[in-house]
């Protein structure tokens, strides 16, 4: 009995101790899954510089996250998120779920590549569309999927977008340089109703980052189209009547020579 007691302690300080060893690596964990599944799902390049978040209360940051373009589109890149802070559940990274209770991207930076229909934007959401894509034979391309997940779903509790601008790259503008603000994007409950993949997760952030760019740039289009024209007016107006004006002068002038 003695002999029991004593092996199953020794297996529980076993099981405690790798649990510690998970936790306690969790800043290389996370590193890792994100520059591993990232370009997968995105079809993109993805670089993280560093994540730090805390063991025992699982607050942090995610610092340096760049997300190139797909292929085909040549601006620097489709996201640059300096900052991104995160809350998470660390008991839950060695669950089938992870929990992410928030994230928070602040003041991020975009560039709009293409027009409306086909933009650099638009395809990131499409590749992510695609590789969450159900496949009914149960084929290879769900076997990837599982995978490169290694099988972990994820819940996260709340996500917001805030003081973000988007720089415009479009061939109608030429040479002008136009930014829009990105409004604030709040999602919530990622995967509680149904369970979602860090995939799933990607596909509906850029999904909804693309609701909110694209009628911003419209709108900002829009506004300055309208403004050409009232300072094409401006100047009609003013160039007929420096006209007329200089039409008076010369006909006095003529006058004084008797022409």
């Amino acid at each position: 009995m003695k002999k029991v007691l004593i092996g199953g302690a020794v297996v529980l300080i076993l099981v405690v101790a790798v649990l510690m060893l998970v936790i306690g690596n969790i800043n290389p964990i996370v590193k890792k899954g994100v520059e591993t599944a990232g370009p997968k799902v995105l079809q993109a390049p993805l670089t993280l510089d560093k994540v730090d978040i805390s063991v025992l209360s699982g607050s942090g940051k995610l610092s340096g996250l760049t997300i190139g373009n797909p292929a085909g589109f040549q601006t620097d890149y489709a996201f640059q998120l300096g900052k991104i802070e995160v809350e998470l559940d660390t008991g839950s990274i060695t669950t089938d779920t992870i929990h992410v209770k928030k994230i928070l991207i602040d003041a991020p930076s975009i560039i709009f590549e293409g027009a409306f229909d086909k933009n650099n934007l638009g395809q990131l959401q499409a590749n992510a569309a695609a590789y969450t894509a159900s496949d009914t034979s149960g084929g290879p391309a769900k076997e990837q999927q599982a995978a490169d997940s290694d099988g972990k779903k994820i819940l996260i509790d709340h996500l917001a977008i805030q003081n973000g601008d988007v720089s415009i790259s479009m061939k109608l503008l030429s040479d002008k340089d136009l930014t829009v603000e990105l409004p604030t994007i709040e999602l919530n409950d990622i995967g509680k109703d149904k369970d979602a993949t860090l995939a799933d997760a990607m596909k509906l952030v850029l999904a909804a980052i693309n609701k909110a760019v694209v009628p911003a740039i419209q709108s900002k289009l829009n506004l300055n189209e309208e403004l050409d024209k009232a300072v094409g007016q401006l100047q009609d107006k003013a160039g007929g009547a420096l006209q007329e004006g200089t039409d008076n002068g010369l006909g006095k002038i003529k006058g004084l020579f008797g022409k």
